[in-house]
């Protein structure tokens, strides 16, 4: 098994949403409750393929994608800048194969090369594998927000995880 990882392509939106879009429907995973048109998520990958800060990167596993990775602006707000919230998804039948690893391996260096400086991922918790995901990837948890999420009939915790990317600098 050996895991590409490489720049995602608007090409690549339905197997992106093959992922997403059930856990939008079916889990507290996202708190986003529309699914994405084929239209929009193309869209949305496209605008990112020239922007060094934000990023959208696809995982292949025998020219299948079976993950994929972004970084989006923390906040709008100027001052925000330079930190970057990041999410990784990986397609159920890949989980525990490496590609959450190979696409933090890609995308952290990258955000460090492009200047910033702090990488922040919410996980909703308990989600043992993503906190595992993030904690080998270098990310430390700096926050819990209780209650914070409210989907599928309940409120959900969201812990928030941090990266230095200035650890990345040398690593790529």
């Amino acid at each position: 098994m050996n895991v590409q990882v490489r720049a995602a392509i608007g090409a690549d939106a339905d197997a992106v949403n093959a992922i997403y879009n059930p856990l939008i429907l079916s889990s507290p995973a996202t708190f986003e409750t529309e699914p994405y048109s084929r239209e929009d998520r193309a869209a949305l990958i496209e605008s990112r393929r020239d922007d060094p800060r934000h990023p959208f990167l696809a995982a292949d596993i025998d020219g299948q994608l079976v993950g994929y990775a972004f970084a989006a602006p923390f906040d709008p707000r100027p001052g925000y800048a330079s930190s970057v919230k990041t999410s990784v998804f990986v397609a159920p039948a890949a989980h525990g194969r490496g590609v959450g690893r190979a696409l933090y391996a890609e995308l952290l260096p990258k955000l460090a090369t492009a200047g910033l400086h702090r990488a922040y991922a919410l996980i909703v918790v308990p989600n043992e594998s993503s906190e595992a995901l993030h904690r080998s990837a270098g990310f430390r948890r700096v926050a819990l927000l209780n209650e914070v999420g409210f989907k599928l009939g309940n409120f959900h915790d969201v812990a928030w995880y941090e990266a230095i990317l200035s650890d990345y600098r040398s690593s790529k």
